[in-house]
């Protein structure tokens, strides 16, 4: 099996690609990181190659800057990057700060967002080109954000399989953890279902496998009234905004809460950042180059490039699709197909999956209260009118979209227009599908 990883210079999602094919898959093939910043993908894959090889895993490690050179033959594409991701959060921030709205400077909703998705999803379709030429069966892994406005592009204007990864709703790295805290129980006994959409999904089940209790009455009674005091004060004020939302739309939120604020207009109890939402400031990421060439040349343990990992792991995916027997993920970001009924087949949902025979199937959910579907139902028409600018160029898709956008006050919505134009004008350079517009 060949995978590609696209963003292969990233400090903490190629590690965790590193440690899922070698450390715990023990996979047979290769593996090529991809990335402008070649001595960061040639670092990662020197220490890949000692993992590998103390591990007598035969698996063959390269780093190239050319994806086209690393796309043949490859049977799955992971994409994890963010063109020039801080530097263009900020020149945003700038723009929407002088016109008022530095709340706008979001990462996946809002104004922010919606450029964000602009810039992200001329790299991906890019790629998917490539890959059409190049590897056209390959299955593209997304990581990317905004996630599902990405796979929503790939699945309307390419013909490349994908499916898109983001575990925020598992609140830990290891599963549902912050629902077993809120409900002093061990995470391992609960079966929970989540969905609707990425950053945006919400508590649909919760029972005790054992017992088959059902959790969620007990759960809501906390969020609703109960004793909060011996949370932390970042949980309580999640806990403040979850019942604010379970009393306004009837759904518990799944994930962080701030992640969810970014689709809703500005409201209380939401942070918005006013620095980059990326990992590392230049200083740091300097230090932990060097450590990864440490590790590479044996000097420190191999074992300490696995300190940070993402929630997020493509490469199991990979595995199950290449093994055939039928298993059940969590979370993931797929073509709805009957999943949520409340939304259309053909939208790009968030959902548990089988997969089975090389094929993902969602499993389908229960029923939304028809105020959250009808939010969730407009945050999906905003997604798809923001894939359809950013594949076609069209300044109206954009435009439709800010004024359907539940994120942007309707007294905002001219302000918005303009800086829209302004922030099309700032990154032209990476967006050439609008140059002529």
């Amino acid at each position: 099996m060949k995978l590609v990883l696209i963003g292969g210079g990233s400090f903490v999602f190629a590690p965790t690609v590193l440690q899922d094919l070698i450390v715990k898959h023990r996979l047979e093939g290769s593996l090529v990181l991809v990335d402008p910043n070649l001595e960061a993908a040639e670092a990662l894959a020197s220490a890949g190659r000692r993992i590998a090889g103390e591990l007598n895993v035969p698996l063959r490690i390269e780093a190239v800057s050319d994806r086209r050179e690393a796309l043949s033959g490859a049977d799955f594409v992971i994409v994890s990057a963010s063109p020039q991701g801080a530097r263009r959060w900020r020149m945003d921030y700038d723009i929407l700060s002088a016109a008022g709205m530095a709340d706008q400077a979001r990462e996946c909703g809002g104004l922010g967002g919606l450029l964000n998705s602009l810039r992200s999803i001329s790299l991906v379709l890019d790629v998917c080109a490539d890959m059409e030429e190049i590897c056209p069966t390959a299955m593209l892994l997304d990581v990317t954000n905004p996630m599902p406005r990405v796979v929503t592009a790939i699945d309307r204007f390419t013909r490349i399989r994908s499916a898109g990864f983001c575990n925020i709703a598992y609140r830990g790295s290891e599963g549902y953890e912050l629902l077993a805290r809120l409900l002093d129980r061990d995470r391992e006994r609960l079966d929970v279902v989540t969905g609707g959409l990425n950053h945006f999904a919400w508590v649909l089940s919760i029972r005790d496998k054992s017992t088959g209790e059902d959790l969620m009455p007990p759960l809501k009674r906390l969020i609703e009234s109960g004793d909060w005091s011996r949370f932390d004060d970042w949980l309580q004020r999640e806990l403040a905004v979850m019942r604010r939302w379970l009393g306004e739309y009837g759904g518990i939120a799944a994930g962080a809460v701030d992640h969810h604020g970014e689709y809703l207009p500005k409201q209380e109890n939401i942070h918005y950042p006013e620095t980059p939402p990326y990992h590392g400031t230049e200083a740091e990421r300097t230090a932990r180059l060097r450590e990864i060439w440490e590790i590479a040349e044996g000097k420190r343990d191999w074992s300490e490039l696995f300190g940070d990992p993402s929630w997020e792991h493509p490469v199991d995916l990979a595995v199950l699709l290449r093994g055939g027997s039928a298993e059940g993920v969590d979370i993931l970001n797929v073509r709805n197909e009957g999943a949520i009924p409340q939304l259309p087949s053909d939208r790009i949902v968030e959902a548990p999956v089988v997969v089975s025979e090389g094929r993902l199937k969602p499993v389908v959910l229960p029923p939304f209260p028809d105020k959250l579907a009808e939010l969730i139902r407009t945050v999906s028409d905003v997604h798809e009118l923001v894939a359809e600018a950013a594949a076609t160029g069209s300044r109206d898709a954009a435009r439709r979209a800010i004024e359907i956008d539940p994120a942007i006050a309707t007294a905002d919505k001219d302000q918005a227009l303009v800086a829209l134009d302004r922030m099309l004008e700032a990154h032209a350079d990476l967006l050439p599908r609008f140059a002529a517009q």
